[in-house]
């Protein structure tokens, strides 16, 4: 709950300022229920860091997911050729190992 809640003051009325960030609410507070707020140019700082440091973590993902589905490929292709091979060979019967 402390990394979606934002205490900051107002630039305009220097109140203090409570933005939750899930929910997208905003309070007003007292200056006694003030536990030092940032500002929001802090705020905005740390909000494009985050941004930034999300983009790079999906396009990793994405980058090694696309390497996976290559990999997979490549083992699907080597599979069809090994199989066209040895399409005259019959397979095993389970029953004949007695």
């Amino acid at each position: 709950m402390a990394d979606t809640v934002f205490t900051f003051s107002c630039p305009c009325c220097n109140k203090m300022l409570e933005v939750d960030t899930r929910s997208g609410k905003a309070r007003a507070m007292r200056p006694e229920e003030a536990k030092g707020g940032q500002d929001l140019d802090g705020l905005l700082r740390a909000q494009k860091k985050e941004q930034q440091r999300l983009a790079d973590l999906f396009s990793s993902a994405k980058d090694n997911e696309a390497k996976k589905g290559d990999q997979l490929d490549a083992q699907l292709k080597r599979a069809k050729e090994e199989a066209q091979k040895d399409k005259d060979t019959r397979p095993r019967n389970i029953f004949d190992l007695d």
